[in-house]
């Protein structure tokens, strides 16, 4: 071989070893990317439901042997992507809420998908630190830190990856002991099965022992188990079941900043509801709801509170609508988001306040009330931002022995707080969310708010009925089954038969909503503290090591 052919050679030898860290870097970013995109399809078509199950392989991969701080470089990656995917709607939201231009409304969309972004980048930083300091534990560890720093870390909306699993009716069946959390945490246990069979085995330390892995299977085998044999005892039970005809009326009502002018050819005291009301009740339903819709002028007219007494007096069916009220307290004037129930004969029988309001859109919480930065948040958001008082406890509507449980658009992203609803006395209740969603266009938004509704009802074993003022409406079962739906961004009536029992209702999640969350947090305080253990260990042993080294030997 002549020189030149080997200085070549030895050129280009030099070249891959210089490069190849920066291939390894880009690789491992372009598998967290791909792992970000797989984890928000779900959201995005509940019929792929199946992808959030392998969704975390890739991003497992990009963290094999990582250091802690890299692992946040890569979780951060993907759980933007991630975000980005699964919440493409924001900008637009943000288009309809201050009519910015597209190219701001999407860089503060941007701002706000790193942020949530950030809690998958915590939750990986975590995991490789336990798995760093304890050689393995990954079946343990990824789901621990995973489901621990997404219940922990602050965000508008709390999301879950369950939310996906809809169309997968037995693996919803065990939330109904642990809440949307327990299936995250199931989803990826299963990530980290098949990548721990897609990893070759490198030393007996680094690999998990037969125990483990069988234990791992031997859950995931229990909990599909579970939700196979209760799909169809629900299903059996709600058989024997008297049914209850509900009305839901969708309107798609545009949207509005200010107080809308009556629809065409109607009136604040006759408005088209009123009048699919009546063409609902002809069909047979036992009671009706609105959606959180245009503003209707009850609380303020008393033209239109009579208007709907006698209109209701005439059909005696019950009524239950979404309206601003006003109200004085403490000598100010304060506005809440109503839910009203109407009885047989028009009356205000009861009434719901919302009690969590949505951050920026109805409240503005601490720091960003203080004064230095109020005027920065008055410039972002505008008239949109009108502050609400906050109800002060959960209402159930009785009708006829159905008990109806009103929470209000943004209630449907916390399990635990629709289990207090629900609490110890869920027999006979119905989970009814009203929710106004034409903010977000005509995007996949509407539908991730029902799926979340879905959750919210099995969770508690109950009946859910989710009315979105733009559709898809939604009524389902306790075990998640659709019993109707309405077709998304049009006007429709939705009449469902609904399984009924004044016996049967609630579930071990609505008694105890913080008892799988509070298992979790044991685990992850028990991880670090044997991590921070091994630490320890490693540092005395590596001490004694050196001591011996540099210890003097005598002649």
């Amino acid at each position: 071989m002549s020189d030149s052919t080997s200085d070549f050679l030895a050129a280009d030898a030099h070249a891959q070893r210089r490069y190849a860290p920066l291939t390894r870097v880009i690789f491992r970013l372009l598998l967290a990317g791909l792992s970000g995109f797989l984890l928000c399809v779900p959201w995005l078509s509940a019929s792929l439901y199946w992808v959030g199950w392998f969704a975390w392989v890739p991003l497992l991969f990009a963290l094999r042997d990582t250091r802690p701080w890299a692992a946040l470089l890569l979780g951060w990656v993907a759980g933007t992507l991630c975000s980005a995917g699964g919440s493409y709607w924001l900008a637009e939201f943000m288009v309809n809420l201050k009519q910015v231009r597209p190219l701001l409304s999407t860089l503060l969309a941007l701002l706000f998908w790193c942020y949530l972004g950030l809690v998958i980048g915590l939750g990986c930083l975590l995991y490789r630190w336990w798995v760093r300091r304890l050689g393995g534990w990954d079946l343990l560890a990824f789901p621990v830190a995973m489901v621990s720093v997404m219940a922990l870390y602050p965000m508008l909306f709390k999301t879950h990856f369950a939310d996906g699993q809809v169309d997968f009716l037995p693996a919803l069946q065990a939330i109904d002991l642990t809440g949307a959390p327990g299936l995250d945490a199931v989803m990826m246990l299963f990530s980290v099965l098949i990548y721990r069979l897609l990893t070759p085995r490198r030393s007996p330390a680094a690999a998990y022992s037969r125990l483990a892995q069988g234990t791992a299977w031997a859950l995931l085998a229990l909990w599909l188990g579970y939700g196979y044999i209760n799909l169809y005892e629900w299903d059996r039970r709600m058989q024997q079941w008297d049914t209850r005809r509900v009305g839901l009326v969708q309107p798609n009502d545009a949207i509005t900043l200010g107080i809308p002018e009556p629809a065409t050819g109607f009136t604040r005291e006759s408005p088209p509801e009123m009048l699919a009301t009546e063409r609902l009740v002809a069909a047979g339903a036992q009671w009706v709801a609105w959606p959180e819709a245009r503003y209707k002028g009850y609380f303020d007219d008393y033209s239109v509170r009579d208007s709907y007494a006698r209109a209701i007096t005439r059909h005696g069916v019950p009524l239950i609508f979404h309206d601003v009220e006003r109200r004085w307290v403490d000598a100010q004037r304060i506005s809440f988001n109503t839910v009203a129930l109407l009885d047989e004969q028009g009356e205000l029988a009861a009434q719901y306040r919302k009690m969590l309001r949505m951050p920026f859109g109805e409240y503005l919480p601490e720091p960003w009330s203080w004064p230095v930065l109020k005027g920065l948040t008055d410039l972002i958001f505008g008239e949109f931002l009108r502050p609400l008082g906050a109800g002060s406890e959960h209402i159930a509507f009785d009708l006829n022995g159905m008990r109806v449980v009103p929470k209000v658009c943004y209630e449907a992203a916390f399990p635990g707080f629709v289990a207090e609803a629900i609490h110890t006395d869920g027999a006979g209740k119905m989970l009814l969310f009203l929710s106004q969603d034409n903010w977000f266009g005509e995007t996949s938004q509407p539908f991730h708010h029902g799926n979340m509704s879905i959750l919210r009802g099995v969770e508690n074993r109950v009946p859910m009925a989710h009315l979105i003022n733009n559709g898809p409406s939604l009524v389902t079962a306790p075990n998640g089954r659709r019993l109707a739906s309405s077709e998304a961004f049009n006007r429709a009536e939705l009449l469902a038969d609904v399984p009924f029992s004044e016996q049967a209702g609630g579930s071990f999640y609505s008694r105890h909503p913080q008892l799988f969350l509070n298992l979790i947090y044991g685990l992850a305080g028990m991880l670090i503290l044997l991590a921070g253990w091994r630490g320890r260990s490693r540092v005395r042993r590596r001490g004694r090591r050196c001591s011996r080294k540099t210890r003097p030997t005598g002649n």
